[in-house]
C-alpha cells in the first residue's frame, strides 16, 4: 500500500485536500497531510514533515510527496536527506490539488510508486479548457 503526504503552506487547504482525497480514493492508500505552522499560521512545519514522513515510510511500501511552493519542497528534501533519502520517497513535480488526487486515485488502483509519481506530473500538462 503506498500513501500521499500533501504538503501546504496552509492548514486549511491541506485539510481540505485531504479530505477531497479521500472521498475520491477510500481505500488501500494512507493520505496524510500538513499545512501551516505550529501555531496554525501560513508556512510550513519542518519537523512535523519529517515526523509525517517517517511514519508513512513505516507504515506503507512507498510514499509520494506533493507540495504547493517553495518551503514545503525544500521542508521535504530537507526531511529526506535526514533519513538518507529512501528509494521508496518520490516528491512529484506536479500541481498540487490535481496531483494530488490523482496520486491517490493511481495509488488506490494499486500502481507502483513510480506510476503513480508519473500520472500525477502528467497533470501539469491538462487542459482545463
Amino acid at each position: 500500500m503506498l500513501s500521499i503526504l500533501i504538503l501546504s503552506h496552509s492548514p486549511e487547504i491541506a485539510r481540505g485536500l485531504k479530505n477531497m482525497c479521500l472521498q475520491m480514493a477510500p481505500d488501500d492508500v494512507i493520505i496524510e497531510a500538513v499545512g501551516g505552522t505550529k501555531e496554525g499560521n501560513l508556512g510550513i512545519d519542518a519537523e512535523l514533515v519529517l515526523n509525517k514522513l517517517q511514519e508513512l515510510i513505516t507504515n506503507s511500501d512507498g510514499v509520494v510527496i506533493l507540495g504547493d511552493i517553495g518551503s514545503t519542497i525544500l521542508a521535504a528534501k530537507n526531511a529526506l536527506n535526514m533519513l538518507s533519502s529512501p528509494v521508496n520517497v518520490c516528491i512529484a513535480d506536479a500541481p498540487l490539488v490535481e496531483g494530488a488526487v490523482i496520486a491517490s486515485i493511481e495509488a488506490s488502483l494499486g500502481s507502483p510508486l513510480q506510476e503513480v509519481v508519473k500520472k500525477a506530473e502528467e497533470t501539469k500538462f491538462v487542459s482545463k479548457l
